[in-house]
C-alpha cells in the first residue's frame, strides 16, 4: 500500500528532527540543542554497498528502493535506528577511502575484501565538491579569503591535486611530508587530468566534466548526488562492449571520447 503524500511529509519532518538531534542540534533550525553533545561526532560516508544477497533496503522510511552491491550509498556512523537527511556541514561528509575507513567503524577484513571503498573518481569528486561548497559557504558568510586559503595548503601539494595528469604538470619531486604511496596515487590513479601529450590543447579534466562549482549548484541540495550519478552513468557506459549497447548508448559512449574513456577506466 502506498503512503499518502501528507504522511510522507510528516514522516520526513520527524526524521529531520531526529537526525538534527542525533547530530547534537536542536530539533528545528535555531532551536538550542535538546541533548548534550554526542560523545562521538556523527559522520556521513559515501561508500560502495558491500556484497549481499538481494541488496539492502534504504533506511529512509519513505523510500522503498533496494541498494544493490556495488552501488553508491550514504551511511552514517554512529548510526540512528532510522536514516534521514538534512542540510549538512560539508565537513560531515566523507568519501570512504583507504584513509577514512577506520572512522566508519569497519574492520580491516571488510575493506581488504574490496567492499565499501569508493572508486578513485568518486573520492576526488567528493573531496573537490567539499572544497567548492565550503568556499561558497565562506562567501555567503563574508569570510572568504582565497589568498589565505592558498596559504593553508603547500603550493607543491596544491599543484599535485589540481594538475596531475596534465602534460603541463612538470613537478618531478613529491611534496615534502607526503608518503610515497599516496604521492603515486595522486600522480596517476587519482589524477584529475587525462592528456594526449604536450601538444594537446583539449586535455580532459574530471572536475570540469562532472563538478558544477557555480552558486547555482551551491543552492541545489541534490548537486552532490547528481554529480556522482553522472559519473556513475558514464563509468557504467564505458564498461560495456558495443554489442551490449543500443544505438543511442553507443553514440553516447563514442561522444565521451578516447581521453575520457581512458581516464574513467583508470579511476573507476
Amino acid at each position: 500500500m502506498s503512503i499518502p503524500p501528507n504522511a510522507k511529509l510528516d514522516t520526513l519532518e520527524m526524521e529531520r528532527k531526529l537526525l538534527r538531534q542525533h547530530l547534537g542540534l536542536g530539533p528545528n533550525p535555531g532551536d538550542p540543542p535538546a541533548n548534550s553533545p554526542p560523545q562521538r561526532q556523527p559522520l556521513f560516508f559515501i561508500e560502495m554497498a558491500p556484497d549481499s544477497r538481494g541488496g539492502a533496503k534504504c533506511k529512509l522510511p519513505t523510500c522503498d528502493e533496494i541498494i544493490m552491491p556495488g552501488e553508491l550509498r550514504l551511511a552514517m556512523s554512529p548510526a540512528m535506528s532510522y536514516g534521514g537527511w538534512s542540510r549538512l556541514s560539508a565537513n560531515r561528509i566523507q568519501p570512504l577511502t583507504r584513509q577514512t575507513w577506520k572512522l566508519r567503524g569497519l574492520n580491516a577484513g571488510s575493506v581488504l575484501d574490496g567492499n565499501y571503498l569508493v572508486p578513485g573518481g568518486v573520492e576526488r569528486l567528493v573531496l573537490e565538491w567539499k572544497v567548492t561548497h565550503g568556499r561558497w559557504i565562506d562567501k555567503r558568510d563574508g569570510v572568504c579569503d582565497e589568498s589565505e586559503e592558498e596559504k593553508r595548503v603547500h603550493a607543491d601539494f596544491l599543484a599535485l591535486l589540481r594538475n596531475a595528469g596534465s602534460s603541463k604538470y612538470m613537478q618531478l619531486m613529491k611534496p615534502a611530508g607526503l608518503p610515497l604511496d599516496e604521492y603515486n596515487n595522486l600522480l596517476v590513479t587519482l589524477a584529475p587530468y587525462e592528456s594526449d601529450g604536450p601538444d594537446d590543447t583539449e586535455e580532459w579534466n574530471l572536475f570540469d566534466t562532472y563538478l558544477d562549482s557555480t552558486v547555482k549548484a551551491f543552492n541545489n541540495p541534490h548537486a552532490l548526488s547528481t554529480m556522482l550519478q553522472r559519473w556513475h552513468d558514464d563509468v557504467t557506459l564505458i564498461s560495456k562492449e558495443a554489442d551490449e549497447l543500443d544505438e543511442q548508448s553507443r553514440a553516447a559512449k563514442a561522444g565521451l571520447g578516447a581521453k575520457a574513456i581512458r581516464a574513467l577506466k583508470q579511476c573507476r
